[in-house]
């Protein structure tokens, strides 16, 4: 920290991190939660075997695709507003 220019450069880089951390997190929340976190989704009483047919109809029933419109719009959201194929595959 020789020069006051560097630490100003130093925390403003520190700053910059620190935000773009909490507006991805705020971001990947948004995203996410809306799909997994419905009253509407069904939801089942007993567990079932990984990998099995069951498991894979429940990952349908149990998962929300939302289509917001365009391309861009879809990868801004990571494409994980299509829960079925993200919980399929």
């Amino acid at each position: 920290w020789t020069t006051p220019g560097k630490r100003d450069m130093y925390m403003n880089a520190v700053k910059n991190l620190f935000l773009a951390e909490i507006l991805t997190n705020i971001h990947g929340f948004v995203a996410v939660v809306t799909n997994h976190a419905g009253d509407d989704m069904y939801r089942f009483r007993e567990g079932c075997r990984p990998f099995s047919g069951s498991f894979y109809l429940r990952q349908v029933l149990a998962s929300v695709d939302f289509a917001y419109g365009t391309d861009l719009v879809d990868f801004l959201h990571g494409w994980l507003n299509y829960q079925i194929e993200h919980h399929m595959w």
